[in-house]
């Protein structure tokens, strides 16, 4: 499926790839454009550190450089997220440590949802999906990346997102999934009441 990214993303992902830096498209825009609708607030993947893609943009902002992410401002003042591809070193269920030098691979293998698992690369028009995420997203099946289990365990918020997720699109949890969901349960007690209420606001956004 080939995909109309909005200008200026692709001319991001462009300006990284001459300075020889890999980039894509990347979040949930692919998901939801995967289900039909127009892609929006696309983000984009790299292998550029944040320094790196600060020296290759005029206009930038901190947005979340904790994480590897850099906001850049486009001609028309419209902020687009740039994150670096990164793998987690620890995490203690509620925040991760996380560190670069990672492969998109590796980037994705990190994510929470087959379903948001995807990239594309807008300029030669190739998907990349190692975890079927495409295929469940036909299926309309919440699976979690890898096992369930871990994945819950480094982030119990991701539980309360499958439920969002099967809510929003009318999806299904596949089982290994939701055995996952009630066994970690009692992990969102450790979650911050202001994580939770974000998470609780998308999900009325989304419903309204």
């Amino acid at each position: 499926m080939r995909l109309t990214i909005p200008e200026p993303v692709p001319d991001i992902v462009r300006r990284h790839e001459e300075a020889g830096h890999e980039a894509w498209c990347g979040g949930g825009a692919l998901r939801d454009a995967a289900l039909g609708e127009t892609p929006s607030d696309v983000d984009v993947a790299t292998s550029a550190t944040p320094d790196q893609v600060r020296k290759l943009f005029r206009r930038t902002v901190a947005v979340g450089e904790r994480f590897g992410t850099v906001g850049v401002l486009d001609r028309a003042g419209t902020l687009h997220e740039v994150t670096t591809f990164r793998h987690d070193v620890s995490t203690d269920g509620r925040d991760a440590v996380v560190a670069y030098g990672a492969s998109l691979e590796e980037d994705l293998a990190r994510r929470d949802f087959t379903i948001n698992a995807l990239a594309y690369h807008p300029l030669r028009d190739e998907w990349r999906d190692p975890f079927g995420g495409a295929r469940d997203i036909h299926a309309k099946v919440v699976r979690a990346v890898g096992r369930a289990d871990e994945r819950f365990r480094e982030d119990y918020l991701r539980i309360l997102r499958a439920i969002r997720f099967a809510a929003r699109f009318g999806f299904e949890i596949d089982a290994e999934t939701w055995d996952a969901v009630r066994t970690n349960a009692p992990g969102l007690a450790r979650i911050s009441a202001e994580r939770v209420k974000d998470e609780w606001s998308k999900g009325l956004a989304t419903a309204l």
